[in-house]
């Protein structure tokens, strides 16, 4: 018992071990995830805030990039039709400028240049390239009237205002032939070609060229439509070489000043933009939508913050144009807090399953550990039953057989008595041993069985079960119905299946005087052939039906046991009935007592 109550305790320390570092592990998981989550929702309005700073400074990046590339760009190129910077070697000519041949970069709808001296003039309106005529004309007509009411608000601050405001310029130099065909008018393309030799000589001369950096703004033309534009001032000095030509290079002469720049498009810059600096820029949390101008703020469960682009990028706008084109990053941190629920979910299936497969295995660990605690009291019994029906014949075949060897009898008839008592002590070790190798032959073997008439078997054991039919102290009687169907069985397994419940039934149940005998009945049941052994006895309790049929097993224990056996009887019977394709179940008999029976398979 000190060795089982060991076992058990090894048991209950292995599932301790194998449990607790478990629990522990999943609490630190759960508790490092809720830690996580804190974490993740403290940080969202510094990483919403940041990523606004970043989408801003992208999108100035970008604004930057499109005016250095515009920047640039040759001052006379602004004209519909130019004469390109070369050395004048053959007939004076104007070409397409690029900007009209050209299809437009991204971000712009097209450009203009007027001539801040001449303000009758309309100015040149340039689109780009459009495939189709009629879209073209249609722009060209919308920028033109753009640039006309824009030009009326930049040609009437002074130059002085503007210097303060955009001090950073650079200067170009040009040939004053160059020049001064740029400068002038197409119209007065038959005076330049005459004029051209007496412009190559002024080839080595050079004009300077005064342009100042672009300076963004936003505004409302006469219709309402919110422009955002940019524009530069070029400023030519004076040529003084040109006193003596004629009126067609007069505009050069005077050292003009043009206004020129170009439509940015706010779909683009407020919309496009953005959206598309948000896919490399934002985290996958958070996002970019419209809303209105506002601090930081938690609205619901969405953080967002505010991106003004009309600040972001410095354009010269009123103030109530200050928030044109706000958008905002938000995070919805319901989202976050849906996949923390989701996690902990998640986690708490995983533990789920875990714990079902620690139980499981715990459940399935004690059964055999149970079973084989089980198997050893059993083979203990065993041993000791085993034990006790050895000393008994081998102590007894000893006494008889010295006392027959030493002459101590002398009386032939106590002699026959001693030697048949000898037999009979030989025959029950032989009994217990062929039991022992029965049941290593039933385990280990198929036995075949043929289809054979139950009744003929059974009715063969009555001599050897009862002795003759009129001896009156008979303690079994055979009820055997007729016309019983052919059953599956081989005759020596039904022998032992009848030998073995009518010696249980003895030893357990004996017959008392007068009393009612043991049974063993054959009948019909629905689906097949029942042999049944029923006894008046104390009967089995319900908890140790299931058990009884297990090798070495019998109720109590070996040293208060009164009955004599070995716990292979019944065993014997299952075994038996297995191997014959049938099954044995036991029942309470009506009345007291227990009853055996045994399923038989219709051939």
């Amino acid at each position: 018992m000190v060795q089982l109550g060991t076992r058990r305790t090894a048991l209950v320390l292995y599932g301790v071990l194998l449990v607790l570092p478990t629990l522990v592990l999943g609490g630190l998981h759960w508790r490092q995830l809720a830690l996580d989550h804190t974490t993740q929702l403290e940080a969202v309005p510094r990483g919403v805030a940041d990523a606004a700073r970043r989408l801003s400074v992208a999108l100035l990046d970008e604004v930057n990039a499109l005016l250095e590339s515009e920047s640039r760009r040759v001052p006379f190129e602004y004209r519909r039709r130019y004469f390109p910077p070369a050395p004048l070697l053959g007939s004076i000519g104007f070409y397409t400028s690029p900007l009209s041949s050209e299809p437009r970069p991204l971000g712009i709808l097209g450009w203009f240049q007027t001539n801040t001296h001449e303000r009758s003039r309309d100015p040149e309106i340039q689109v780009g390239f459009e495939t189709d005529e009629e879209a073209a004309e249609a722009m060209h007509e919308d920028l033109l009237g753009a640039t006309r009411d824009f030009a009326a608000l930049k040609i009437d601050e002074l130059m002085s205002s503007r210097l303060r405001r955009v001090p950073n310029r650079r200067t170009a130099t040009y040939p004053v032939p160059v020049a001064a065909i740029n400068l002038s008018s197409e119209e007065d393309l038959k005076c330049l070609s005459d004029e051209a030799p007496a412009l190559r000589v002024l080839e080595r001369r050079e004009v300077t060229a005064e342009v100042y950096d672009f300076e963004v703004r936003l505004f409302h033309d006469s219709r309402g439509v919110t422009r955002i534009v940019a524009t530069r001032i070029v400023n030519f000095e004076s040529v003084v070489e040109l006193d003596d030509m004629p009126a067609c290079f007069q505009a050069a002469r005077r050292g003009p000043e043009f206004m020129q720049g170009f439509f940015i498009d706010p779909t683009w810059l407020v919309r496009d933009l953005p959206l598309q600096l948000s896919t490399r820029l934002l985290d996958p949390t958070q996002e970019l939508f419209a809303g209105n101008p506002g601090e930081p703020a938690v609205v619901g469960e969405i953080v967002s913050d505010t991106v003004r682009p009309v600040r972001a990028l410095g354009l010269v706008a009123e103030d109530r144009d200050q928030g044109f084109g706000a958008f905002r990053v938000a995070v919805d941190t319901g989202l976050l807090r849906d996949r923390f629920r989701s996690q902990m979910l998640h986690l708490a299936g995983v533990a789920a399953m875990l714990v079902i497969s620690l139980a499981t295995g715990l459940v399935l660990l004690l059964r055999s550990v149970t079973r084989d605690l089980e198997a050893a009291r059993r083979t203990d019994n065993f041993v000791s039953a085993v034990t006790h029906e050895l000393r008994t014949p081998l102590s007894a075949i000893r006494l008889y057989g010295e006392m027959l060897a030493e002459g101590w009898v002398a009386d032939p008839a106590k002699q026959r008595e001693y030697y048949g008592r000898i037999v009979r002590e030989t025959k029950r070790l032989e009994t217990l041993v062929e039991r022992v190798l029965e049941k290593g032959r039933l385990t280990s073997n198929e036995t075949p069985v043929e289809a054979d008439d139950l009744n003929r078997v059974v009715e063969g054991l009555r001599p050897t079960l009862i002795g003759p039919d009129e001896d009156p102290a008979r303690d079994v009687v055979f009820e055997l119905e007729r016309e019983l169907p052919p059953v599956l069985l081989y005759p020596e397994g039904v022998r032992s299946i009848v030998g073995n419940l009518v010696e249980n039934a003895r030893k357990y149940a004996p017959v008392a005087e007068g009393g009612e005998p043991i049974r063993v009945v054959t009948r019909r049941s629905e689906e097949d052939v029942l042999l049944e052994v029923l006894d008046r006895g104390p009967g089995i309790p319900e908890a140790e039906r299931e058990r009884i049929f297990d090798a070495f097993y019998r109720v109590g224990n070996e040293t208060t046991r009164v009955a004599k056996g070995t716990g292979l009887g019944l065993h014997l019977v299952a075994l038996q009935a297995q191997a014959m394709r049938g099954r044995i179940e036991v029942h309470s008999r009506p009345g007291g007592g227990t009853i055996f029976r045994v399923h038989f398979v219709t051939a």
